[in-house]
């Protein structure tokens, strides 16, 4: 410790010397939600969507007919399908950012991690890349049919 009044004084810490952050990127919390959860929303929607789109226009009473009464119905499925792929894609883009711009704010031991949020973060961040890439296979698999069967296939 200083005793002098122009000189700072300096306390004997032991955990001064090891508590020094470097300036670090930070990752806005609505990407790391965006990019968790954009993929499952974009496959509800998909679903929410085109399922009832082909029920009232394949079915509209009792019968399932073997074309649709809307003509648009095939074109506006499969823009409903790219628009969630699309989606999809922005959040698994989204997650990969946010894990690139946390995966180098790592300082210490990796038991640090936890106590100011780098470990949450980045578990959040790679959560996102696996569950759009998990997503994206879904939305892909589900538009498959709009291209290899008739769009109402009853008589077909």
């Amino acid at each position: 410790m200083s005793l002098r009044d122009d000189e700072p004084a300096q306390l004997d810490m032991p955990h001064a010397a090891t508590n020094h952050t470097p300036a670090r990127q930070v990752v806005r919390p609505f990407s790391l939600w965006f990019g968790l959860f954009g993929g499952p929303v974009a496959w509800s929607l998909q679903l929410l969507i085109n399922y009832p789109l082909a029920a009232h226009f394949c079915y509209p009473k009792n019968l399932p007919l073997a074309a649709p009464t809307y003509d648009g119905m095939w074109v506006t499925a499969v823009v409903v399908n790219g628009l969630m792929i699309l989606l999809t894609l922005g959040a698994g883009a989204t997650a990969i950012i946010s894990w690139r711009t946390s995966r180098d704010n790592i300082v210490g031991p990796h038991d640090a991690l936890l106590e100011d949020g780098t470990g949450r973060v980045r578990f959040m961040a790679y959560a996102g890349m696996l569950v759009s890439g998990l997503f994206l296979f879904a939305l892909i698999m589900s538009a498959m049919p709009l291209f290899i069967v008739p769009v109402c296939s009853y008589g077909a």
